[in-house]
């Protein structure tokens, strides 16, 4: 069974679910099933789709724009980091499980991942699962996100803020935490007949 991180991120977060504002509804399990295995992005997911092609595509140099899939952002004065190393996708099996995840950049051993949001939560990028899947998969020591908070202009105009720079760090019993995770997704996945994973190069 293949699974991405992202999925198993998902449910992680469905099983610890706390709602963000008042009166939201806590989303059943046909609700989590139908947001991993149907293709609905949202305009806030595509508009960050196009900012990681763009940043994947740049030069070196100073930008004033971006540009990529019809969206346009605005960048703030301050340096965005492009290793040479970008969109490296890898596997690791967790006992019947594949795993498989794409880093935006890898730096020696240490991952580079862009982040875009219209708020920082700081927090819930730590209590995330995604930075020690990819520590792990990657064979990396340290996981440091750029997030960068977007503002929409006009459709399909964003303006970025300076990037927040967040940085979290290997340590032991790592492994086993991203095994035993892996281990409730993929029993999950097998009790629900879930399909494989859908994945790009």
């Amino acid at each position: 069974m293949l699974a991405r991180v992202s999925n198993i991120e998902a449910y992680r977060r469905w099983l610890n679910w706390k709602p963000l504002f008042e009166d939201q509804e806590e989303p059943t399990v046909e609700d989590f099933i139908r947001s991993i295995t149907t293709d609905e992005p949202s305009e806030a997911m595509m508009a960050g789709t196009a900012f990681h092609a763009a940043i994947e595509n740049a030069q070196d140099g100073e930008h004033e724009t971006f540009a990529a899939m019809g969206y346009t952002f605005h960048l703030p004065d301050a340096e965005i980091a492009l290793p040479f190393i970008r969109e490296l996708r890898a596997f690791k099996e967790y006992g019947g499980l594949t795993v498989t995840g794409k880093v935006d950049c890898l730096d020696g051993k240490r991952v580079v991942d862009h982040k875009t949001t219209s708020r920082v939560d700081l927090d819930r990028y730590l209590e995330g699962c995604q930075w020690r899947f990819y520590l792990d998969i990657f064979g990396a020591d340290a996981f440091e996100w750029h997030i960068f908070e977007i503002r929409e202009m006009e459709p399909k105009v964003y303006r970025v803020s300076a990037p927040q720079t967040l940085r979290a760090y290997r340590y032991p019993g790592m492994a086993d935490d991203c095994a035993r995770l892996a281990g409730e997704f993929e029993e999950f996945a097998t009790r629900m007949n879930l399909p494989d994973a859908r994945v790009e190069a």
